[in-house]
């Protein structure tokens, strides 16, 4: 943990310093408020958390810590005092410092106060992850309900046609099953421990993802052609999460071809050895995206589209930072637009190691951790 330790009197900074070092903390030193806020302006990134003294001269800790909202967020702030003052702790409280200690303390007590505020900062960390995480997956809900539809209308038309019948019907009951995944991750939500790490076989997820619309896509009129070269084109993530991110990508695509002369859907795919990666083209032959509007499009609840909640393309992009990969969209020169996706891939010949979402070494070739 890095902290930024903030105090006037230089006896009580390097005691600190000492203390919190043989804890383990990595301690940044500051003799003044305005000295504390120069090492914030040029590295905040790497400062966790601040330690100030109230009584300082020029700039006292409360000023510092007003200084500290209103241009470094949420940076945690404990303040030290020498003596308990009821207004000064109300006007801290008001400028959301997170938590106080009295002189004299000793060092387990600071580290007590401390590790209060780091669960606080967790559990408020998960709630906010929740708030996050809980709309996108609703939102997931759309691709299964999209395709039960589909699957309803064509039924509804093969209704003395026996096989196109139990074909339709079976699309629909995968579909629900899709929704009950979808149930548990809302339940598990927040929980990224439990997110299941395994070897996936792209070219069998992607013709269960295409196979999934297939209804969509036929009664829509759109042509599909699929290029996935390669006969060992295997990825270590999560199946479920990897799926979620091609059937937005597909949706997505078939909505941007509504009431286009020409309806083409290319998905393409292959390794690239010189990067050990396997990217996953998507291209359509729709409406393009603006070039104002291009800088937007993964940021959450934005659309363009009259119905749409604009979390498709910022789950997408969760998902493929989550795998450490990359994601590119450009328009293409003929109309439509193009999504590429670089994933990290894996050769079982090679028996590699890599790590999973949540950190941990998983050997590729006798599949454990």
């Amino acid at each position: 943990m890095n902290i930024l330790v903030v105090d006037d009197e230089l006896v009580q900074l390097e005691s600190l310093n000492r203390g919190l070092r043989s804890k383990g903390c990595r301690v940044l030193k500051a003799l003044s408020a305005r000295e504390a806020l120069d090492l914030l302006d040029n590295d905040a990134d790497s400062i966790d958390m601040i330690i100030t003294d109230y009584a300082m001269p020029l700039m006292n800790g409360l000023q510092l810590l007003d200084d500290v909202r209103k241009n470094h967020g949420d940076l945690e702030v404990i303040m030290m005092t020498a003596y308990g003052c009821k207004d000064l702790v109300i006007e801290a409280l008001h400028h959301q410092c997170s938590g106080f200690i009295e002189k004299p303390f000793t060092l387990d007590q600071l580290m007590q106060e401390i590790e209060r505020v780091q669960a606080k900062l967790l559990r408020n960390t998960n709630l906010r992850q929740l708030h996050l995480l809980v709309p996108k997956l609703v939102h997931q809900i759309n691709n299964p309900l999209t395709c039960i539809s589909g699957s309803a209308e064509l039924a509804m038309l093969a209704l003395n046609k026996r096989e196109d019948l139990k074909e339709y019907l079976g699309n629909i009951i995968k579909s629900v099953k899709d929704i009950s995944k979808i149930h548990k991750e809302l339940i598990d939500a927040g929980r990224w421990d439990r997110a299941a790490v395994e070897k996936v076989d792209l070219h069998t997820l992607l013709e269960e993802c295409l196979a999934l619309f297939r209804d969509v896509l036929t009664l829509k009129g759109i042509c599909v052609e699929r290029r996935v070269s390669g006969p060992d084109l295997y990825l270590w993530g999560n199946r479920f999460g990897l799926e979620q991110m091609l059937k937005n990508l597909i949706l997505n695509a078939i909505d941007s071809m509504d009431g286009r002369d020409r309806k083409h859907l290319e998905v393409s795919a292959a390794r690239d050895d010189d990067s050990s990666s396997i990217w996953i083209s998507i291209e359509d032959s729709g409406c393009g995206i603006s070039e104002e509007l291009m800088e937007k499009i993964f940021a959450p609840y934005f659309t363009a589209k009259k119905h749409g909640t604009g979390l498709g393309l910022a789950v997408v992009r969760d998902i493929v930072e989550s795998h450490r990969g990359g994601i590119q969209v450009r328009n293409r020169a003929g109309g439509g637009t193009t999504v590429t996706v670089n994933l990290p891939s894996i050769d079982p010949a090679q028996g590699r190691v890599e790590r999973d979402l949540n950190g941990r070494r998983w050997n590729n070739r006798d599949k454990t951790c």
